[in-house]
């Protein structure tokens, strides 16, 4: 397996915006790093379950995927869509208690079925680890190495959002159509 190019793809596609990226990054902006601590360690928990059940699926479905993708992209482009118009008809408030916090079952129940992410551990396992590795644990270290990668670039978003949460208010409405209109993106991108 080539190192540099396996390297290259989990940390380029990791740190590009992307749907979880965003939205990790849109809850700490409203509530900081330590508020979006929920939301946030359901995107993480749904990352890893993500992996881990890629991982599983890939190699013992190797055959299936190109006929259940099709599902995913539909699936996933509906639940963005849906994002996308939740952000930018979101109301602004000076008083953050007035936003309602997003819960640690939303985070996991959007990362599951983020088909930016499927494709990210279908990819990674289908061109990068399997045709290289058949071992087991071959195949665990380098899913592990994908998923810690994965999330450090995901605690990063979070720490930007956080970091910058006031320009982000004093913006509210701009940041809220920058971010729905990514999102659109996103969903217009799986196909």
């Amino acid at each position: 397996m080539d190192m540099t190019a396996f390297l290259s793809y989990i940390i380029i596609t990791s740190i590009t915006p992307g749907p979880s990226n965003l939205l990790v990054m849109n809850e700490a902006r409203r509530f900081g790093f330590k508020g979006a601590f929920r939301f946030n360690t359901g995107i993480l928990s749904g990352f890893m379950i993500l992996g881990v059940g890629t991982s599983w699926l890939t190699t013992s479905l190797y055959h299936w995927i190109p006929m259940i993708e099709p599902y995913f992209k539909v699936v996933g482009a509906a639940y963005l869509l849906y994002l996308a118009r939740q952000i930018a008809f979101s109301t602004k408030s000076n008083d953050t208690d007035t936003y309602r916090k997003s819960s640690f079952f939303s985070g996991l129940l959007f990362q599951i079925l983020n088909i930016k992410s499927v494709l990210y551990f279908l990819t990674a396992m289908s061109a990068f680890i399997l045709p290289y590795h058949e071992s087991d644990a071959a195949a665990l270290f380098y899913m592990c190495v994908t998923i810690l990668i994965g999330w450090a670039a995901l605690l990063l978003w979070a720490l930007f959002g956080s970091a910058f949460k006031k320009i982000f208010a004093k913006y509210d409405r701009i940041i809220n159509a920058g971010m729905s209109l990514l999102l659109v993106y996103s969903a217009i991108t799986i196909f």
